[in-house]
């Protein structure tokens, strides 16, 4: 029994003295403390490269839906553009807008 009490009192000892600040001030914690705040410092670098990392990758994801987006416009302006340029179409537009306009007789010649 006094092995099993004295591990308890080891293990109590081991809480009170990190619930404390004793274990702050160990030789192995005071000699490492330059290593313990580089190693800190190393993960607040990767948090914070993390967190700038899922920003530019949300943002990144919203400029291709309004690519994509802006690619179906430019494709739909294009149809409407083709549409209107069409002979068929102007030669339309002329008649219903009683233009002076006259769709020619005789094909067009060269001038030398």
């Amino acid at each position: 029994m006094t092995k099993e009490k004295k591990k308890s009192k080891k293990k109590e000892g081991i809480i009170a003295r990190i619930l404390n600040g004793k274990a702050l001030r160990d030789e192995r914690v005071t000699n490492n403390f330059g290593l313990f705040l580089l190693i800190i410092l190393y993960m607040l670098l990767y948090v914070g490269n993390r967190y700038i990392l899922q920003q530019e990758l949300h943002t990144i994801a919203k400029l291709k839906r309004e690519v994509t987006t802006l690619k179906y416009d430019v494709l739909d302006k294009q149809s409407e553009l083709s549409e209107k340029g069409r002979q068929s179409h102007i030669e339309q537009y002329i008649k219903e807008n009683n233009s002076e306009l006259r769709i020619a007789t005789q094909p067009p010649y060269v001038i030398k």
